[in-house]
């Protein structure tokens, strides 16, 4: 018996990611209420109406659209912790590799070029934690699947598309995005066909995805709130905080990081491909290549989705090239065959063995935590039972939700918060004017704020709270004559650690 290579490459991966604590999703600030979403779905058996995680937005109506990829965590979870929550993210980037290779295997009939163009578009996505988003992830590779089969002659393929953005529209927001590129396609093969004056090509090729866009819209109307997934993803796509780079993810993409330099790399690929190629490319897949590279540019997500749905365009780009002749075709034929089924188990277990035991010794991800979320900070609050209204940075809401269960000021859900909330407290922290009034509005018991935040000193200067605990990413502040019995401590100055590195 046999397995064919592709398999236990992608098995490996599996294997490899599935122990890596890193991977559960614990490093991110959205990962807590994600998966507490999921386990109160679970517990409840109903959709959550109104925030209660928050004392500044307590009641306010809120829509948890993506509500069935929280379940699925908040499941993953509860079965195993964050194994559990590690092994589901595994699974769906191994699952979005696995269909990113079956489109390109409709360009490339040798199936180690397909899964290379396919690891190589995704490979950043290896890295990503645990969250909803690594289903838009799946859903644009099942997409470009579904049209790679479409474009090649199966006929057929579009009949999966609305029962794809049905399921996908309760899984996460990035479904917009994915029938927004389901519409860019089928109007590029639409211009391409009228500027050849072939209306043979307009009717058979154009209008069939046309209307499976269109069914497809009316698909996503499948979910508990209607044509309300679409005003929660049209207000994430109105926020300030995104288009102006604030969120880390939404910022504009940079070749200086990681995902920045896959992303160059993946478009210089597709660009030398194009040029190099005995084929031209059609219209269609040159204008493809431009709107991908410009919206992949915008911002760290979109750069993800980006990558994912160049596998199509790289792989037809690439087949007519005399690198693909070289490494693909001939004698090269011969390293595309079948591999024992011994052999795949044993190449199997080993990886998994050793990502286990590397998973045991590599304390990377809890140096990570401590320096970016208020892990410390947290277990002195619980310690001695602090407690009240707190006044918090985003990033450590979830946090402080999932570990403390105590209401927050403000967290990641900037869907619920709005750009005010969130450009007044960055505004506060940084010691602007109205500081102090931004403050006593809120009137907080506890102040947990980062370190380097001008903000904690004007407040401990200002006599009106003062410092409990300092940890490493985060200080602890209470009111002046709050809970007395916890002496005042001195707090290091910001700098201080930047400076003692020149």
């Amino acid at each position: 018996m046999t397995v064919s290579i592709p398999f236990i490459v992608l098995a490996c991966l599996f294997a490899y990611r599935a122990p890596s604590l890193a991977g559960s999703g614990i490093t991110d600030p959205d990962y807590y209420w994600h998966v507490s979403y999921g386990e109160w779905i679970l517990g409840h058996g109903r959709l959550p109406t109104e925030d209660f995680w928050s004392w500044t937005f307590d009641g306010h109506a809120y829509r948890l659209t993506q509500w069935l990829g929280e379940v699925c965590m908040g499941f993953a979870n509860q079965v195993a912790g964050h194994l559990g929550t590690s092994v589901l993210a595994a699974l769906l980037v191994s699952l979005t590799m696995a269909a990113s290779y079956r489109a390109a295997r409709y360009f490339l009939d040798n199936r180690l070029a397909a899964l290379a163009v396919a690891i190589g578009c995704n490979s950043v996505l290896i890295s990503l934690a645990c969250r909803p988003h690594q289903f838009t992830h799946l859903g644009l590779a099942v997409l470009t699947w579904v049209l790679a089969a479409y474009q090649t002659g199966n006929r057929r393929a579009l009949y999966w598309l609305p029962p794809l953005f049905a399921l996908w529209v309760n899984l996460h927001g990035g479904y917009a995005f994915g029938l927004m590129y389901l519409g860019m396609i089928a109007t590029l093969v639409a211009v391409e066909a009228y500027m050849q004056r072939d209306m043979a090509t307009l009717r058979a090729s154009a209008v069939p995805l046309f209307i499976a866009a269109g069914v497809s819209l009316l698909a996503t109307l499948l979910n508990p709130y209607g044509w309300g997934a679409w005003h929660y993803a049209i207000q994430i796509a109105a926020l300030k905080s995104s288009s102006a780079g604030i969120v880390d993810e939404w910022a504009a993409t940079s070749i200086k990081t990681d995902a920045g330099l896959s992303f160059f790399l993946v478009a210089s690929a597709v660009a030398a491909a194009m040029s190099l190629t005995k084929q031209r490319p059609s219209v269609s897949q040159v204008l493809t290549a431009l709107a991908l590279g410009a919206i992949g540019w915008s911002a760290v997500r979109l750069s993800l989705m980006a990558t994912v749905l160049t596998v199509p365009l790289l792989a037809s780009a690439i087949r007519g090239t005399a690198f693909y002749d070289l490494a693909f075709s001939g004698e090269a034929r011969r390293y595309d065959r079948p591999a024992h089924i011994a052999i795949a188990t044993g190449a199997i277990a080993l990886v998994l063995v050793a990502s286990v035991g590397m998973s045991t010794i590599d304390k990377t991800t809890e140096r990570y935590m401590a320096s970016k979320l208020p892990v410390e900070e947290v277990a002195f609050m619980k310690q001695h039972s602090i407690d009240g209204k707190i006044l918090n940075t985003p990033e450590s809401g979830g946090y402080l939700i999932r570990q403390l269960g105590a209401k927050v000021s403000i967290d990641t859900r900037l869907d619920l918060y709005g750009d005010r909330a969130l450009f007044e407290l960055l505004f506060a922290m940084r010691g602007d004017a109205g500081w102090k009034e931004y403050v006593s509005h809120l009137d907080p018991d506890v102040v947990l704020l980062n370190n380097p935040s001008p903000l904690r000193y004007h407040l401990a200067d200002s006599g009106l709270y003062r410092a409990i605990f300092e940890g490493p990413a985060y200080t602890v502040l209470v009111r002046r004559s709050y809970r007395l019995d916890l002496p005042t401590v001195s707090m290091t100055p910001a700098n201080q650690a930047v400076l003692e590195l020149l």
